[in-house]
């Protein structure tokens, strides 16, 4: 449940710079969203009084009254807190835009003006004032003949009304009182004559963003069908900036999900293929620091708890009786202030204990297990004339396999699609990339056979940080000439540093020598389950 704090935190540029109304109906505004979206009374314990705030509640709750919105938002907080957001944008948006075409901005500047005119200036200008309130408004909203009567008899007597207002008082004088509630009486029908516009326009422009975001409802319930089976974050997938999809792009994915659904051969395969890389408890050594603390007695002058000794010195208060002694006879009087003149008298010497603590730090190494991330990988996808039929069926669904095993391992992903030129999708972040895979198996596939392309790609995606440890899978019917020695070398050497090339072969007519250079050689046979098993096998063997 979201606390009076959190929603503060959650929604703070607005509510500290929203530029709108004033902060407090903008604090209220976003607790008012909150709880209509989780369907529970407003939070505060007090009658919110706002007129800024009462003209939007009608809109907001038409917007937030739609049953299916509810619906998806129900325990999705993600997706309830974007929702809003993008509310509040609109919001900003929306008035910025009616006080920039406000009509009555006009009037608000010369009812400042009236307000701010020295009384000097009204006695040759009032009439001005009236005549417009009588042509502005009728006598239902604002008696002027009763003002008209008044200021000209004020002002009748220039002379006399110039006079008075050379006389100090700490009274307001009859003709300020009479302004004051001219001016407010005026202020407050321009108030309201605003309000009804901003209503107005904001009812508008509430249609137009409601029209918009139950639209987005409709396409997030579509993409959800499609989304939350392998990927459960879907609320990623909101963005009321980017538009609405097309339904033939629903059309295409579903299509692929069905697809998917029946060919059992290769969700079998893609499970297997999400097993290279699996996450594992790795032991590291880890470098710590740690405090040393140690303790002794030392023997020090300043606790004079015990002798120690004896000592010459002219401190009297420590004096040996027998020093004392020669201050009793005249004879040897001398011989003691000698003594103590040259600090040679005899004297205890005391002495104590304190224990003196000391810290230092020191390193160690220790060894520390942690759970590693499921690796990532790299999906090289012939899409040259060759494969045309069902070798790019197989493509097309495995690589929708693949991306839904990604998705729901949030594993990173990187696709590459050939032929005689390269399309790349980078899987990382899903939601903006879901264009580019319709786009893919939407494609037909054409044109010749360039393995080098997309392997170099692969071998650039290495030397990220994202991919550096990334296994290499492509998929294709290997009909084609022999590897550059460059890239042989380039790939010995990625092997040499631990990356695995897998091979998938949808036909039986591969060139060997090509397929022999990866560490595994698959073939897929619909029809036969040995890829399974061997897959099996053989990710026994490197996971």
């Amino acid at each position: 449940m979201q606390t009076v704090e959190n929603l503060d935190e959650q929604y703070k540029q607005f509510i500290e710079f929203g530029n709108i109304f004033d902060k407090p109906t903008r604090r209220y505004i976003t607790y008012y969203l909150q709880n209509k979206i989780d369907r529970k009374p407003p939070s505060l314990s007090h009658r919110f009084n706002s007129p800024q705030f009462d003209y939007l509640k009608e809109a907001l709750d038409q917007i937030f009254s739609d049953a299916k919105m509810l619906k998806v938002t129900n325990g999705n907080e993600h997706l309830s807190s974007q929702i809003i957001h993008d509310t509040l944008q609109w919001m900003r948006k929306s008035q910025q835009e009616i006080n920039k075409n406000n009509p009555c901005q006009d009037e608000f500047n010369r009812l400042q003006s009236w307000k701010d005119r020295p009384l000097q200036i009204y006695a040759d200008t009032w009439y001005h004032l009236t005549n417009f309130l009588k042509e502005t408004y009728t006598r239902e909203q604002i008696d002027i003949s009763f003002y008209e009567e008044r200021l000209d008899d004020i002002f009748r007597d220039k002379a006399r009304f110039l006079a008075s207002l050379q006389i100090p008082s700490d009274e307001k004088l009859p003709i300020d009182l009479l302004l004051d509630d001219l001016l407010k009486q005026w202020e407050q029908l321009l108030i309201e004559k605003s309000l009804r516009y901003e209503m107005e326009e904001m009812h508008k422009q509430a249609e137009q963003f409601t029209k918009l975001l139950y639209a987005k409802v409709e396409e997030y319930e579509q993409m959800y069908e499609l989304i939350a089976p392998f990927a459960m974050e879907a609320g990623r997938f909101w963005d009321m900036s980017r538009g609405l999809w097309k339904q033939t792009n629903f059309d295409l994915l579903q299509k692929y999900s069905q697809l998917l659904n029946n060919e059992k051969s290769i969700r079998e395969l893609a499970d297997l293929l999400g097993r290279m890389r699996e996450a594992q408890t790795e032991i590291e050594e880890e470098l710590y620091e740690y405090a040393i603390s140690k303790a002794a007695w030392r023997t020090t002058s300043e606790h004079k708890s015990e002798i120690g000794g004896i000592y010459e010195s002219d401190d009297l208060n420590y004096l040996l009786p027998a020093e004392a002694v020669l201050l009793a006879d005249p004879v040897t009087e001398t011989a003691f202030y000698k003594k103590y003149a040259d600090k040679n008298l005899l004297t205890f010497q005391y002495q104590g204990r304190e224990m003196i603590k000391g810290e230092g730090t020191t390193t160690g190494i220790r060894e520390k297990t942690r759970r590693k991330e499921k690796g990532p990988f790299i999906v090289c996808v012939d899409a040259s004339a060759s494969m045309e039929g069902m070798p790019e069926y197989i493509a097309k669904v495995l690589c929708f396999a693949i991306l839904k095993m990604a998705a729901k391992e949030q594993r990173k992903c990187y696709l590459i699609s050939f032929s005689t030129g390269l399309q790349t999708i980078n899987l990382l972040e899903l939601e903006s990339s879901l264009d580019q895979v319709v786009k893919f198996l939407s494609m037909t596939f054409n044109g010749g056979t360039d393995i080098h392309p997309p392997m170099f790609e692969a071998m650039n995606m290495l030397q990220s940080r994202d991919y550096t440890d990334a296994d290499v899978l492509m998929i294709s019917d290997f009909i084609m000439y022999e590897m550059r020695d460059e890239l042989i070398k380039r790939m010995k050497a990625e092997q040499k540093k631990g990356t695995r090339f897998h091979s998938l072969t949808i036909t039986t007519q591969a060139n060997p020598a090509i397929v022999e250079l990866f560490d595994n050689y698959w073939v897929y046979d619909p029809e036969s389950k040995e890829i399974a098993r061997q897959l099996a096998k053989d990710l026994k063997k490197i996971t």
